[in-house]
């Protein structure tokens, strides 16, 4: 398995705040007994928080099967949204339908995708860390720079 290299986009940061607050949220629900509207019976918030809770973990550290497990939640919750919509009115699954969409956008940024499959960083995201601001020491030439300097060796051995 190729682990990811660097920091985490901040897209992966921000599905997993969102992921251990919705299952934090639903955890206690579940525990309180309060389905608060849920489709799910309270004794099921438990084991769904849960989920979330062990979702957000596997987002964070990069494996791609938690990646794919969530993108196939989203799935089914965009579908039980839409059924929400189609029995109970429109406004019934609005916010299914949306949290699943959140979801999808975030993990299926191409940067988060990129990073789950551990392909290196970018030139831009080597020179530029948003949580510790520009790196000029750890950049690297490009291959373009590169053969820029070869280019020029060859034109200057000719002469």
């Amino acid at each position: 398995m190729v682990q990811p290299r660097g920091l985490p986009p901040a897209a992966v940061l921000a599905t997993t705040v969102l992921l251990c607050a919705g299952g934090g949220l639903t955890l206690a629900f579940g525990l309180s007994g309060d389905a608060m509207g849920s489709v799910l019976p309270p004794w099921l918030l438990v084991p769904y928080g849960a989920l979330y809770l062990v979702l957000a973990w596997t987002v964070l550290r990069g494996h791609g099967w938690g990646r794919v497990v969530l993108l196939l939640l989203c799935a089914a919750g965009a579908g039980l949204a839409v059924a929400q919509m189609v029995q109970n009115g429109v406004l019934a699954g609005m916010r299914g339908l949306g949290w699943a969409i959140i979801y999808a956008a975030l993990v299926s940024m191409p940067s988060v995708k990129a990073w789950f499959r551990g392909a290196p960083e970018s030139a831009e995201d080597v020179f530029f860390d948003p949580l510790r601001g520009p790196r000029e020491e750890s950049r690297t030439p490009t291959d373009q720079d590169d053969s820029w300097v070869r280019r020029e060796r060859t034109d200057d051995s000719e002469e």
